[in-house]
């Protein structure tokens, strides 16, 4: 992790496109990628699927959605926030706010963080980077996977 002046360490952060439509072909498509990378558990996706089935966790920021998909921490080997840029009709997530409601999620961060306390640091200036629609623009216009990263991480530290 990167430790920077503002008392958050930022986790790695990894850019992402993503290729799938339907919220849990994602969701497994993003947890297999970190996976794939030693970051979490094989059984990741499952668990996010499942917390997400009890707690939804699409945020209607206007005017682009976007969807904060995380589960416990026994799951996560190495802290990382994979920023997936959805395809562009979005994905479709249930509002963290209000039931049987859905977004379009444009830009979704699925978090792998491995403390309690680590996650709610990082959940709080997530949604302060996700308040920023420039920075969610930005996510969504991106060319590379690198532009991704970078721009979250330039959000991370402001």
């Amino acid at each position: 992790m990167i430790h920077i002046e503002s008392s958050i360490n930022v986790p790695q952060i990894i850019g992402y496109k993503v290729k799938g439509t339907k919220r849990d072909q994602v969701l497994h498509e993003m947890a297999d990628y970190l996976a794939d990378r030693g970051m979490v558990k094989a059984t990741y996706g499952d668990s996010v699927i499942a917390r997400e089935n009890t707690f939804a966790t699409g945020i209607c920021t206007e005017p682009n959605a976007v969807a904060i998909p995380h589960c416990e921490r026994d799951g996560v080997l190495k802290t990382a926030i994979l920023v997936g840029q959805a395809p562009e009709e979005g994905v479709t997530f249930e509002r963290i706010d209000v039931d049987n409601e859905y977004v379009q999620a444009k830009a979704i961060f699925m978090l792998a963080v491995d403390t309690n306390q680590g996650q709610l640091e990082v959940i709080s200036k997530l949604m302060e980077v996700i308040q920023n629609q420039q920075v969610v623009q930005g996510i969504i216009d991106a060319k590379e996977c690198d532009d991704i990263k970078n721009i979250v991480e330039r959000a991370f530290c402001s």
